[in-house]
């Protein structure tokens, strides 16, 4: 009888630590969650100049006659766009130096859309995309023209497009 209770307390203590230990990992994450800084970007200004960090992400679709194109992984320069494990998701994490007064980069070349494109070898500009220009025909025969939505918008900035966090871009040539 003494082995059977000393065996129940026994259970009851691991039931008891395994139940700490588990609010204690949800504790701690749900901390850590809480208080994790999320700045994706901020200024620091000198004596001569502001600069601005980024931490920048925006999804990239381009659909050629109706294939969608897959830019490769981990490809590009980490101090200008670039893409890393998510397929077709360009990242951009670095400082551009930035007027306070106005709000305005004073060097937006490396979010321009044309940047990313000459990165990977990808012409483009508002009358192509990839091998393909306004009016050359897709394999079904018919022309085809490219256009170009961010966010749902039709835009014509095309290759001079400024890109920011959390943009969705599709180019299509259809």
């Amino acid at each position: 009888m003494q082995k059977k209770v000393h065996r129940n307390w026994l259970q009851i203590a691991g039931y008891a630590l395994a139940i700490l230990a588990a609010a204690y990992i949800a504790y701690s994450v749900w901390y850590y969650l809480s208080t994790a800084e999320k700045v994706e970007e901020f200024e620091v200004c000198y004596v001569d100049k502001c600069i601005k960090t980024f931490h920048a992400h925006a999804d990239i679709t381009i659909d050629l006659c109706g294939k969608k194109m897959s830019l490769p992984l981990e490809h590009g320069p980490l101090e200008g766009p670039h893409t890393h494990k998510e397929r077709n998701l360009m990242h951009f994490h670095e400082r551009l130096p930035y007027e306070p007064t106005t709000g305005k980069l004073l060097e937006d070349r490396p979010l321009r859309l044309e940047t990313f494109m000459k990165e990977f070898k990808i012409p483009f500009n508002e009358t192509c995309i990839a091998n393909y220009c306004n009016g050359n025909a897709c394999p079904d025969g018919k022309e085809g023209v490219v256009r170009m939505m961010v966010n749902q918008d039709q835009t014509f900035a095309y290759q001079k497009y400024v890109w920011k966090d959390g943009d969705e871009i599709i180019i299509t040539f259809s």
